[in-house]
């Protein structure tokens, strides 16, 4: 009886496990996102910071908005905001955490006086 039992137990986890679907953790990376604004983005990953830096000589205005989507399915916005900074001066703002299966992006765009890529740099601290 306790052999069955144990059988029926394992037989429901394997479906179970089988049918799941899989995990996968992507740390939080930043790279060029449309040839002319920054992406930061992650999956299954902890909580962390982006550093945003002024490579210019001038001051910078941008604009971040933070998206959140079960992966591979479109997302929505949960917040967005508008920035600026000094030459050479950086700001670090906090990405949230991503669960199993929930995909986390920061968006960098809409840089003044010339294209995000140009003026700003990002990177996870």
């Amino acid at each position: 009886m306790k052999l069955r039992l144990l059988w029926i137990f394992a037989s429901v986890l394997l479906i179970v496990l089988a049918f799941s679907p899989p995990v996968f953790a992507t740390a939080t990376q930043c790279g060029i996102h449309k040839g002319n604004e920054w992406r930061c983005a992650k999956d299954n990953y902890q909580a962390d910071t982006i550093r945003i830096g002024n490579e210019s000589t001038r001051h910078v205005s941008f604009k971040v908005g933070v998206w959140t989507s079960t992966c591979g399915k479109k997302g929505s916005e949960i917040s967005n905001g508008s920035f600026s900074l000094d030459p050479g001066v950086p700001l670090a703002l906090p990405l949230m955490e991503a669960r199993a299966n929930q995909c986390v992006e920061m968006f960098i765009y809409d840089c003044s006086p010339d294209v995000c890529t140009k003026v700003l740099s990002a990177h996870t601290l």
